[in-house]
């Protein structure tokens, strides 16, 4: 943070004095209403970067040794005996046989919903195999082609209510409806951000939706984008600990491939924890800046399209959302860019540096790390460590959300930060969208890639720490632990795994059903407005007249 203190000190640079504190009111108003919006990406990095970051952070560990062929037949295990221990448990007894009835209602469909996935999706590990996993490979290559499953077979994408005959159901008006409407409050239906709740982890705090927190505490910001009656919720760390419980009840299985099948979901889980080792996923919006540029955007939109009667007019959300968009897409394709040109041998110190950071120890994270765990006591590999780790990621992550896109913003081209950029990461050269790097703006370069670096670390620091302790749980021949001490793990991975998730069921349902009693109006932003125009010519007015009289105060001032 030290790094970017000049940079929080200069926001609203280009506004200065009483018209700097004017128009930052005006805009701060403004962002009161229009700030409703979801984030814009819903993976951190690409899957080659999770790859990556996995491979290289697990390079010397347990998991260097060759794997064998990994079975769905362990699948079918752990459904079982999730079935079996909720219908002989007397706490969880009652609810269980009411939501499935016999064992057959507890199938792939129902255990992909029971684990929060979207039923519709072919996921890896329940219904399919990865073929880049079986056949020949190290236990590494399988727990790093894993940590690509969450974004490729679109597990939390799409989620979507279902009638109990699993008939899609729809709202009064024919539209989808979220299973849980939660999920509105950071993505939206029919988009990629539809997962983000999923992927995204903010730290535990008292949320606000005020401007002025934005302003000065970018991580506390944030507003329930698509549904004021349900809650904000992010459930990275929750999704790295759901996988993880399912990876040891697999590990303890008697079926074939036990231990691979073990090592993928565990994989798997590691993505959330990648995802947030990116800063910018562990705040809902993280910087003012962009608003303020996308309110003199729509100031001058509003006056060149003489309020919508004109031509289209675009509102102040919108603006915003495309120009975080920009900065967020390119942060990204930037980092990856500069890993794989390290990773082909022709890149500069800064790509080299991102390509060992991940094989490089954070000692002060790794103390954490340990503070953390220390709450579970003796046997740590017994408890939620997954949970634990990645809330530790997320908490130190979180404070430097907003640096990374101040950062970026710094060496973007600044047509970003206008209604005419886009940046499309599918076609676009990052470095085409930056400023060309020079004396001036080094130190907003060096800014940048140091927090890259600085987050690849952190997840090497965590991946390397779950791993240890999920070998410890599961048992090796080097590390062997006995009949008794393997029903004890997986009789508590059973226990929390099913009143975790009969619990997050039990609160969406509710969310849900008062969602369908009276599902949230859509509402738009008018094509033509004379108000607005009255308005914004008002504000231009008022700028125009309050820099005229600044100059003649000046101007007699110097006289």
């Amino acid at each position: 943070m030290a790094a970017f203190s000049s940079q929080h000190h200069t926001r609203g640079r280009g506004v200065t004095g009483g018209l700097g504190k004017r128009v930052k009111r005006w805009v701060g108003g403004l962002l009161g209403l229009s700030l409703g919006v979801a984030p814009v990406a819903a993976h951190a990095y690409a899957e080659d970067v999770h790859y990556q970051l996995a491979l290289r952070a697990l390079g010397q560990t347990v998991l260097a040794e060759p794997a064998a062929t990994p079975s769905l037949a362990v699948t079918a295990a752990i459904r079982s005996a999730i079935d079996a221990h909720a219908r002989q448990s007397p706490t969880f007894q009652a609810e269980w046989i009411k939501r499935y009835p016999s064992p057959s209602d507890f199938d792939d469909w129902a255990f992909k919903h029971f684990l929060l996935f979207s039923p519709s999706s072919r996921v890896f590990g329940i219904d399919r195999l990865d073929e880049r996993t079986v056949g020949g490979s190290r236990l590494l290559d399988m727990v790093a082609q894993a940590t690509r499953h969450p974004d490729e077979d679109w597990r939390n994408r799409e989620r979507l209510a279902y009638s109990p005959q699993r008939v899609e159901l729809k709202d009064l008006s024919g539209g989808r409806v979220p299973v849980d409407p939660a999920i509105l409050n950071m993505g939206k239906l029919g988009y990629l951000s539809s997962q983000a709740h999923a992927h995204y982890g903010l730290a535990p705090l008292e949320f606000s939706p005020d401007a002025d927190v934005l302003k000065t505490e970018p991580r506390r910001f944030a507003r329930k984008a698509g549904y004021e009656r349900a809650p904000i919720i992010t459930l990275a760390a929750e999704m790295a600990q759901i996988h993880l419980d399912v990876a040891m009840l697999a590990a303890h299985s008697d079926a074939p491939g036990a231990k691979e099948m073990a090592w993928l979901y565990a994989g798997a889980g590691m993505h959330y924890l990648e995802d947030i080792g990116n800063q910018i996923h562990t705040v809902q919006v993280g910087c003012y800046d962009f608003f303020q540029d996308a309110f003199f955007e729509r100031l001058k939109l509003g006056i060149l399209t003489g309020g919508g009667y004109v031509r289209p007019m675009r509102s102040l959300a919108s603006l915003g959302i495309d120009i975080l968009t920009n900065h967020h897409v390119l942060s990204e394709h930037l980092t990856e860019k500069r890993m794989q040109g390290a990773l082909s041998g022709g890149a500069d110190e800064d790509s080299k540096r991102l390509l060992t950071a991940p094989t490089q120890e954070d000692a002060e994270f790794s103390a954490q790390l340990d503070k953390a765990l220390a709450s579970l006591g003796p046997n740590p590999e017994r408890g939620e460590f997954a949970l634990l780790i990645t809330r530790a990621l997320i908490e130190i992550s979180s404070h430097e959300g907003d640096d990374v896109y101040l950062a970026t913003r710094s060496i973007a081209d600044p047509i970003l930060r206008t209604r005419f950029g886009h940046y499309d990461e599918t076609r676009d050269d990052p470095d085409r969208a930056l400023i060309p790097r020079s004396q001036q703006n080094e130190q907003s370069y060096r800014d940048f890639f140091s927090l890259q670096e600085r987050a690849f670390r952190r997840v090497g620091t965590a991946l390397r720490r779950w791993v240890a302790l999920q070998n410890r749980g599961m048992g090796t021949a080097s590390q062997p632990i006995s009949a008794e001490e393997r029903a004890v793990v997986r009789a508590v991975a059973l226990e929390r795994l099913i009143q975790r998730q009969l619990h997050f069921l039990q609160q969406q349902e509710l969310r849900l059903a008062d969602y369908l009693r009276q599902p949230p109006q859509v509402q738009t932003q008018p094509e033509k407005s004379i108000p607005i125009l009255l308005f914004d010519g008002a504000v231009l007015a008022a700028i125009i007249a309050l820099f005229y009289v600044g100059t003649k105060r000046w101007q007699k001032r110097s006289a």
